[in-house]
This record gives C-alpha cells, sequence and structure tokens, in this order.
C-alpha cells in the first residue's frame, strides 16, 4: 500500500529543474575577445535603474555568450555574465530567473545580438582600474554556471558597429509612476467615502 501511494504521489511532487550553464570568465582575469571598451562615462547596469561612472569592457565568448566588466574609479566592480538563451524553455528560464537572473527578451537594447539574454550581476573588486580589466585583483563575486558574476555596459552610444548598453531605468517614468499611485490612491479614498457617505 505504501509503495502505491508513493508511485502516485511522485506524479504530483514537483521535480527540481536543473538548467547547464556555460562557464563564465572573472573579470579579474577576463578572456575573450574585446567587443567594446569605454575607458570612463556613464554605464548602465542590468537590474538598476541608475546609471554607474567608471570604465567598461565587454568580452565576447563562446556561444554568442559575453562578459562584461564594470570598474567604478573607486575600486568597486560590478561583473555581468550576459548568457544568449535563444535556445532556453521558458521553464529553464524561470528557474534561472529564481536564481537571479535576470531576462532580457533582445539583447540589441545593450549592443548584443538580437537573441534573448539572460543576465546576472556578480561584485569584485577592481582597485580603481581604469579600463575593466584588472586581473591583479582579487574577485569577490563568483564566475561560471548559475552563480556567475554580473556587470555593466556603457549607456552611450560607440560610433563602431556595436551600440553602447541603453541605461536601465528612466528618473522621469518611475515619477511619473509613483505620481500616477499616489493620484490614483487619493482618487479611491475619496470615492469610498463618498459612496459611504449615501
Amino acid at each position: 500500500m505504501l509503495v502505491s501511494i508513493s508511485f502516485y504521489l511522485r506524479g504530483f511532487v514537483p521535480s527540481a529543474l536543473a538548467v547547464d550553464t556555460p562557464a563564465f570568465p572573472s573579470c579579474t582575469n577576463p578572456t575573450g575577445t574585446v567587443k567594446v571598451s569605454y575607458p570612463s562615462g556613464t554605464h548602465g547596469i542590468v537590474g538598476q535603474s541608475s546609471g554607474v561612472s567608471g570604465s567598461d569592457t565587454v568580452y565576447s565568448l563562446s556561444g554568442g555568450n559575453n562578459l562584461q566588466c564594470f570598474c567604478a574609479v573607486d575600486g568597486a566592480g560590478i561583473q555581468t555574465n550576459w548568457m544568449k538563451a535563444n535556445n532556453f524553455s521558458e521553464a529553464e528560464i524561470n528557474t534561472l530567473k529564481n536564481q537571479g537572473w535576470v531576462y532580457i527578451p533582445n539583447g540589441a537594447l545593450w549592443g548584443l545580438d538580437t537573441s534573448p539574454y539572460l543576465a546576472i550581476n556578480s561584485n569584485y573588486s577592481c582597485k580603481g582600474s581604469l579600463n575593466g580589466d584588472s586581473s591583479n585583483n582579487n574577485s569577490t563575486g563568483s564566475s561560471g554556471g548559475s552563480g556567475g558574476g554580473g556587470g555593466s555596459v556603457s549607456g552611450a552610444s560607440t560610433t563602431g558597429s556595436v551600440l553602447g548598453l541603453a541605461t536601465t531605468g528612466n528618473s522621469a517614468l518611475l515619477f511619473f509612476t509613483a505620481l500616477t499611485g499616489v493620484v490614483s490612491t487619493i482618487f479611491g479614498f475619496s470615492l469610498k467615502r463618498k459612496i459611504s457617505s449615501k
């Protein structure tokens, strides 16, 4: 009886979906081909609403993946692993999103291919390196697999074939969204008060 119950319950218990992700190099010892490099400027970082100032270098890796290494003047670095996601199922994408990856439907908005990407950030110490290549420094973020690091690419356009990354977030849009929420709440309370007073 116990065997038959466990057999039936097995169909109702969701199994954990394991997703294989490629290993990414660390920004402390980057590999790949330099796709674009900005020695200074304001850069957008995936998942953050405001830009950051410093240097940024993007490396092309195998399989259409990319490594982005941002380095602020104060030595605070952010690594972004960009994983091409055009061969992932919706269930795999959701699993990776639950692990901290951010889904980007069109990489062209960030100066990458027009394919979908998954990106994840991690911090590392670049000790003020202005070229994004801080090979002599220790990483505080992890690299490789689903726990890989993260970073950013510039929000400014370049004159070459690679566009700079779009900045994520728009302060005016955020302000108007918040303002709309406040006005809607006030309107809702006043409408409720009128209905209650009848």
